[in-house]
């Protein structure tokens, strides 16, 4: 089951074949004590706050680029992936002046640690918040909507 916003599924019409698309992996991670929940956000280097996230290396399927992303951006291995539903994310991104459209796929992931060993070439700054905090921290609206996605799934 794959959960869309109305905003989401307007782009993904208007979107050209996956081809064409640049594609990503990553995890959304969560941390529960009890009926106490934090979200797992890094600070990429340029600046915005996200969940981890990364592209496929060769012969990687999505859930092995997911996990790695995470181990490597954040140090955590330990993590259970729930995997369905699929939450994604569409958006343009420029490079050198060209528009590309992009396609970023989550899967949630519960962690057993607090733990978080950034990867400095990368992520600039991590923290684990509330909901509340984690909606506020979360830098672009497409990745806030995927959030709320995520909370209806978990019937926030």
């Amino acid at each position: 089951m794959r959960l869309h916003s109305l905003s989401t599924l307007v782009s993904l019409l208007l979107m050209p074949t996956l081809q064409n698309i640049e594609q990503s992996f990553g995890v959304v991670p969560i941390y529960r004590k009890g009926n106490d929940l934090k979200f797992l956000l890094i600070q990429h280097l340029a600046g915005h706050w996200a969940f981890p996230k990364g592209h496929a290396e060769p012969g990687e399927n999505e859930i092995q680029t997911a996990r790695r992303e995470l181990r490597e951006e954040t140090g955590i291995n330990d993590v259970m992936l729930i995997t369905s539903p699929i939450f994604e994310e569409h958006y343009r991104v420029n490079r050198k002046g060209e528009a590309h459209e992009k396609l970023v796929r989550y899967w949630i992931g519960y962690v057993r640690d607090l733990r978080v060993r950034v990867q400095e070439s990368e992520v600039k700054a991590h923290k684990w918040a509330s909901l509340a905090e984690a909606r506020q921290l979360i830098t672009y609206a497409q990745s806030r909507n995927l959030f709320d996605e995520v909370i209806r799934y978990l019937a926030l």
